[in-house]
């Protein structure tokens, strides 16, 4: 995977130093998504084919630095935090879905969520626009889109924020 295939466009909340764990996603880069899991569900992992989901995952946000995990050892990787509002840049899965501007309009407002081409951080993502408009399964908006270059801007529907017992 190329670093820096996701990027945070505006009001990411900072930039905070999370867990990740031994001999899981060894090769994490600087631009991916990542959500809570792992071992009791105190690390960073990759968001996957179909994450974020609604009600399932809790989303974290884009990596700022690669993953210093190794096989035999856990690390760290800085992550800068979105939340409902964060816009996020990546290329559409299937770039001629969007190279109009009415393509452009009917994703408009999809929810969606990002594509993986492999489970794991050898993985290509991509925001999959073909996945529909399910507000209660996926857990990326489609803000915009730019149809020269087949980005689309994404905000998350889910977070951390409100989550838990009160």
């Amino acid at each position: 995977m190329a670093a820096a295939n996701l990027k945070v466009l505006k009001h990411g909340m900072t930039v905070q130093r999370v867990k990740t764990e031994a001999n899981v996603d060894v090769g994490m880069e600087a631009g991916d998504a990542v959500k809570i899991g792992g071992t009791g569900t105190n690390y960073a992992v990759l968001c996957l084919d179909g994450d974020p989901e609604q009600g399932t995952d809790i989303f974290l946000g884009i990596t700022k630095s690669a993953g210093s995990q190794t096989a035999a050892a856990d690390g760290e990787v800085d992550v800068e935090l979105c939340v409902p509002g964060t816009v996020i840049e990546g290329k559409a899965n299937t770039t001629s879905n969007i190279a109009t501007a009415a393509n452009l309009l009917g994703v408009l407002f999809d929810f969606v969520a990002f594509d993986r081409s492999a489970a794991t951080a050898a993985g290509t993502i991509t925001i999959d626009e073909n996945e529909g408009t399910d507000q209660d399964v996926h857990g990326l908006m489609i803000l915009d889109g730019r149809i020269t270059d087949g980005m689309l801007f994404v905000t998350p529907a889910n977070a951390w924020i409100g989550r838990g017992a009160v």
